[in-house]
């Protein structure tokens, strides 16, 4: 037992086991983004402007209908995750900064703004994903959370801070993909431009689906 943890130790505390749990927990996180994201494209079902409910809000009395101390444990895990994935994360930018050379600097110059920005667009979205769970999660009724959702998006200001937010989404989540292939070892030089444009297709894709909600609100289409 001294052993494994002697081991686990030596692997969290190395650089090269810092950045593979950054990449595991990176891509444990776009799993949920995506789930997350097949649960509000729910919103779109259902004519509500003929009298039937939409089925966002079957999906959230289903998630809420779970048993508490599975509901809170799913989210406490993701909690821990996206804990283990910031602090990580942070570690190995300051370590990198650290370590910096001139024959560095000028290669930082070359990166693009997404790798650049991974930082800052990361805390950015960490602010939003709190203001959302306390906006539409922990102050909303999972039976009626159409109206809920609706009545966020109507305010421009609510939907802006949105829009902005999943646009840092975007940036981070198309640059953490492409550092998770490289991590695992699945990008080489000859597929690498391959997996930049995979990264770029998710992030794009996954983050406009998330945007056209707060959108179609605006717009009249979800009312």
């Amino acid at each position: 037992m001294n052993d494994i943890i002697t081991t686990a130790c030596k692997f969290v505390t190395s650089s090269i086991g810092r950045k593979i749990l950054v990449a595991l927990t990176g891509a444990c996180l776009l799993l949920f983004l995506v789930g997350h994201l097949a649960g509000n494209m729910t919103i779109f079902g259902g004519d509500v402007a003929a009298g039937d409910r939409s089925w966002i809000d079957f999906y959230a009395t289903g998630l809420h209908s779970m048993p508490a101390w599975l509901l809170w444990s799913i989210r406490l895990g993701l909690l821990a995750v996206a804990l283990v994935h910031i602090v990580l994360a942070l570690v190995l930018k300051y370590e990198n900064y650290n370590a910096r050379t001139h024959y560095q600097k000028e290669g930082t110059l070359k990166a693009t703004l997404s790798s650049r920005t991974m930082v800052l667009t990361g805390l950015m979205v960490f602010c939003f994903i709190v203001f959302h769970l306390w906006q539409l999660t922990f102050n909303g009724d999972p039976a009626n959370c159409y109206q809920h959702i609706l009545h966020a998006f109507q305010q421009p200001v609510c939907s802006i801070f949105y829009i902005i937010a999943i646009l840092c989404l975007m940036m981070h989540v198309r640059h953490g993909l492409q550092s998770v292939l490289q991590t695992v070892g699945l990008s080489t030089r000859k597929v690498r431009p391959l997996y930049n444009i995979v990264s770029w297709a998710f992030a794009i894709v996954v983050c406009g689906a998330f945007i056209s909600i707060p959108v179609c609100v605006m717009l009249g289409i979800l009312k």
